[in-house]
C-alpha cells in the first residue's frame, strides 16, 4: 500500500485508510464491517492505527520469530540465485 500511496500521492491519513478499505475482502472486511459497528470502536485516527489494527486482527503471532530462526538455519546448498531467492521470501 505504502508504493502505491506514493505512486498516487497520497499522504493524508484518511485517505490512505478509506483506499485502504477499498481493497478489503472476505474476512478482512467482514472484521471491519463488524468493528465499525461497534460505536466505541469506529474511529480511526490515523494510518498507523490502521496498520496496528489490522495487523492486531490477522498477523500470526510469532511470525517474526519464526522468520528469524529460518534466516538463522539457511544455507546454501543449489545455485546463488536459489539462495537469494530463499532468503528475500524469508525477509517478507
Amino acid at each position: 500500500m505504502e508504493n502505491y500511496f506514493r505512486t498516487k500521492g497520497i499522504v493524508d491519513d484518511a485517505v490512505k485508510v478509506n483506499t485502504a478499505l477499498m481493497f478489503l475482502t472476505d474476512i478482512t472486511l467482514l472484521w471491519w464491517r463488524g468493528r465499525t459497528t461497534d460505536k466505541r470502536q469506529c474511529e480511526i485516527g490515523t494510518w498507523q492505527e490502521f496498520q496496528y489494527e489490522l495487523k492486531g486482527q490477522f498477523y500470526p503471532k510469532f511470525v517474526e520469530k519464526e522468520a528469524r530462526t529460518k534466516l538463522q538455519g539457511i544455507t546454501q546448498w543449489g545455485t546463488v540465485g536459489e539462495y537469494v531467492r530463499e532468503f528475500k521470501e524469508l525477509m517478507l
